[in-house]
């Protein structure tokens, strides 16, 4: 069992910790975004703990969505995406990754 605080920005697991997961904190500051990334054959979930997330999809239109404390947005595997804080209030969030490839 691992137990970790879930206060600061950073890593939560890592590879030596886990076998299929990766995940992380990400805070940001009102304005500040992650960037458009692809997880590529990866699924991506994304847990709201403070404040809203604008999370833009860029499938074959863009797509924008607003995630709320407590909630919980999925993104499938291969989708490019940025996740952005267009309020005045800090953003706080835990991604997960799994590490699995799926292969079709």
């Amino acid at each position: 069992m691992i137990l970790k605080n879930l206060d600061k920005a950073g890593k939560i697991l890592s590879l030596d910790q886990t076998k299929n997961i990766k995940s992380g904190v990400v805070i940001l500051q009102p304005g500040q975004e992650v960037g458009k990334h692809i997880t590529k054959s990866r699924e991506e979930v994304i847990i709201v703990l403070e404040g809203q997330a604008t999370i833009l999809v860029y499938e074959k239109n863009l797509k924008a969505s607003l995630a709320k404390t407590g909630q919980l947005v999925y993104i499938s595997q291969g989708v490019e995406h940025n996740v952005k804080n267009n309020t005045d209030k800090i953003l706080r969030y835990i991604y997960l990754v799994s590490l699995i490839k799926y292969e079709a």
